[in-house]
Parts: C-alpha cells; sequence; structure tokens
C-alpha cells in the first residue's frame, strides 16, 4: 500500500517540477545558490549534485565554490544504490554517467564524505519537518542514516508536500530550502526560522 502511495505521489510530483516554468526555475535556483553561498562557510566541506530531469541546479553554488578555490564532492553510481564521492574542482571534471547524469570523471579518486560535511540533498518531495521521498533507490537513504553530515534538502514549491508515505527506511534532512528560503535552517545559522 505505501509502495503504490509513494508511486503515484513520484509521478505527480516529477510532473510537477518538470512543469516549473523557465523563469521561475531561474529565479529560485538563484535565490537557493546565494541562501547556500550565505549559510555554509567556504572552510566546510561541501556535498553536492549534478541536477538530473528537472532537479533544482546547484551549478551557481557548486561554481561560486570552486571560484573561490574551493573543490565540492559529487557522486558517481557505484552500484544499486551506492554512490562513491568525488572532489571536483571544475566542470571540465565531470563526464556522462548512470541514468543520464553527469559524474565525476574516472580518474578521480574515491573520497571518504568527512564528519559535519554539509550535504545538499535532492529529493522530490518534502515536508516541512524534513521528511524526504527521493525517488526510490534509496542512494541517499543509505547516505542520510549516518547521522553524522549536516543534510539539507532542496526543491522547488511544488515539491513541498504535507504528508509523505515514508517508511522505516526513508530519512529525513536536517535542514530545508524550498524555493529559495530556509523552513528549516542549518543548526546554528543566525535568523533561522522557529
Amino acid at each position: 500500500m505505501i509502495a503504490a502511495a509513494k508511486a503515484a505521489l513520484r509521478r505527480r510530483l516529477r510532473e510537477a517540477r518538470l512543469a516549473v516554468a523557465a523563469a521561475e526555475r531561474a529565479a529560485v535556483e538563484a535565490a537557493t545558490a546565494q541562501a547556500l553561498i550565505d549559510a555554509v562557510p567556504l572552510a566546510t566541506p561541501v556535498a553536492a549534485y549534478v541536477a538530473a530531469r528537472g532537479e533544482l541546479d546547484l551549478t551557481a553554488f557548486i561554481a561560486a565554490r570552486w571560484r573561490a578555490g574551493a573543490s565540492v564532492l559529487l557522486p558517481r553510481v557505484a552500484g544499486p544504490g551506492a554512490l562513491t564521492w568525488h572532489a571536483v574542482t571544475a566542470e571540465a571534471q565531470l563526464v556522462a554517467g548512470a541514468y543520464g547524469i553527469r559524474a565525476p570523471s574516472a580518474d578521480l579518486p574515491e573520497q571518504a564524505l568527512p564528519v559535519g560535511a554539509q550535504v545538499i540533498v535532492p529529493g522530490l518531495g518534502f515536508t516541512a519537518e524534513g521528511g524526504r521521498l527521493g525517488q526510490g533507490g534509496g542512494f541517499y537513504d543509505r547516505l542520510l542514516a549516518r547521522g553524522d553530515l549536516r543534510t539539507t534538502g532542496v526543491g522547488f514549491a511544488c515539491q513541498l508536500v504535507d504528508a509523505l508515505p515514508l517508511e522505516a527506511t526513508d530519512r529525513p534532512v536536517a535542514a530545508l530550502l524550498i524555493a529559495g528560503r530556509w523552513l528549516r535552517a542549518p543548526a546554528g545559522q543566525a535568523g533561522a526560522p522557529p
């Protein structure tokens, strides 16, 4: 029953995300990039993702870190439900990867995510409390289960829902940035919402 509810919600949220108008998409992506730049100190290790299939694009945030001389850890699919992470310092280090998603080139060594790293997490749907519905492969749920990372979910307004059909293996994010606004701010951020 939960699996069917998830499948139906995933279809609806994928369609809604793809339907975001170009002007709204650009404005939200710019606001999200600026919010992340303001919230995440340059010295903090960052892991992010390369957008695919209508996901909120983090290119501006990632490029700002690169311009400042910082690498960004980006994932490569290593097998079912498994990601490896690689320090990327330029777009030229990304190549075609699994599922049509650009990924770090094979010559970049795997690197463990350090304790306390800020991980920007994609998703299809989120609740204001940090609940998250992913694509269904469990890639990020396994990562979120670690508990020693700072996690932030990002998305468009259409991805915020009142409730999600969640199971014990579905892991929440600690902070939530929807449509360029903090709904759940990172711990210790000044002006965090209640």
